[in-house]
């Protein structure tokens, strides 16, 4: 059975969370889960990154329920001018992410681990003042399951989001995202690439299909894929 180890778990608590949408102007829309690009973006700020390391990401988590909240925006007009409007603002209560990082450079993930033990300052995923606060931390071993040979279904214990290249032989009903894992600059500006994923909430049932697990029976999905 295939293994791997030294993946770091990450999880994470916050009160509140907005991982707002690209586009949505009138209405800051938050994803129900944090994209590949605000983690990764939050690992690279730790270890002081001065190139980019592709990590391999999995990113699940539940969350109690939705709340509004109201941020007086400003829209300039031109230099001299602007106006203020009230912005409508979706926020996660009660947030508690399980993070899967791994990267084949042990010594990348230990500092990680050790940035994120002890930061030099508060941690924040999503906007700035959504802060975050490390509840667990730790190396785990996965293994590789089919679940065909399970004894009964696996059922998901937290909302994930699964790349839909794991999902071409497997039947699960979920909501469709598009999400940015890692920019190019081209002419000063960003092209993004990004990820077609199925947002599956828990209680999610599989019967099929090969997926990691670790030693809490926790699954982990990643991307850049891993087989």
């Amino acid at each position: 059975m295939k293994t791997l180890s030294n993946v770091l778990k990450i999880k994470i608590f916050q009160e509140t969370a907005c991982y707002k949408k690209p586009f949505a102007l009138k209405v800051a829309e938050t994803y129900p889960l944090p994209p590949y690009s605000t983690t990764k973006g939050l690992f690279h700020k730790l270890i002081d990154a001065k190139e980019f390391f592709p990590f391999h990401i999995s990113v699940q988590g539940t969350y109690e329920c939705i709340v509004n909240n109201y941020q007086k925006m400003l829209f300039y007009k031109d230099d001299l001018n602007a106006t203020t409007m009230p912005l409508n603002v979706n926020l996660l209560y009660n947030v508690n992410l399980i993070i899967h990082a791994f990267y084949p450079d042990e010594k990348v993930l230990t500092n990680l681990y050790n940035r994120l033990a002890a930061p030099n300052e508060y941690l924040s995923l999503g906007r700035r003042e959504d802060l975050a606060i490390v509840t667990d931390l730790k190396f785990v071993k996965l293994k590789l399951v089919d679940f065909e040979d399970l004894d009964e279904p696996y059922i998901l214990k937290n909302n994930i989001y699964i790349p839909s290249s794991y999902l071409e032989d497997v039947e699960v009903s979920g909501i469709n995202y598009i999400v940015n894992y890692s920019y190019e600059l081209e002419n000063g500006k960003r092209k993004w690439n990004k990820v077609l994923v199925k947002y599956v909430e828990n209680g999610g049932i599989f019967e099929s299909g090969k997926f990691y697990l670790d030693e809490e029976g926790d699954i982990a999905v990643f991307y850049p894929l891993m087989r």
